[in-house]
């Protein structure tokens, strides 16, 4: 293994230990911010009659925290990458699809928040003439789009790189 691979290597495994670190933060975060309070709530009213309106409470908060669980699913799926990244399998077809798959989780994030459903690019129904805001969510979906589009890339050279290896 020359020097370069060796720096991918161990850039890998501390990309995925870090990401393995937000994971498992953001987990706990969102346990005992948006699931357990509601969940409490919702497990002290099962003998009441308010049992069913705490249930759809403690759906909605879940719902409500929909982006958050799409940017974990991106996480856990840059966690595998970083671990094939050390492992060596940088320029692999897999590589390419796990790329792909972190862009679907930023794009699925950013339409979860409602800024490609609601009003889109910040404009109001009546007023129209306004410019359009750039917010984090709109953003967080074009990346997401230039990873889906770089991990196509990846798959294609994968691609290449195995016929190429084929024919030599």
């Amino acid at each position: 293994m020359d020097r370069n691979q060796e720096r991918l290597v161990r850039g890998s495994r501390r990309l995925a230990f870090v990401f393995t670190v937000l994971f498992w933060t953001g987990a706990l975060w969102l346990f005992s911010e948006a699931a357990w309070p509601s969940l409490k709530r919702a497990a002290a009213a099962l003998t009441s009659p308010a049992a069913g309106t705490e249930a759809i409470i403690f759906l909605r908060s879940l719902l409500a925290e929909t982006p958050a669980f799409a940017l974990m699913g991106a996480l856990w799926t840059a966690i595998g990458l970083f671990r094939g990244f050390a492992r060596g399998e940088a320029l692999t077809a897999a590589s390419g699809r796990a790329l792909s798959a972190i862009g679907v989780w930023f794009i699925a994030s950013a339409v979860a928040s409602g800024t490609f459903v609601g009003a889109p690019f910040g404009l109001q129904a009546p007023a129209l003439a306004m410019p359009p805001t750039l917010s984090a969510e709109m953003v967080l979906g074009c990346v997401g789009i230039a990873l889906v589009l770089l991990g196509r890339a990846f798959s294609t050279a994968a691609a290449i790189k195995a016929d190429h290896d084929q024919i030599v």
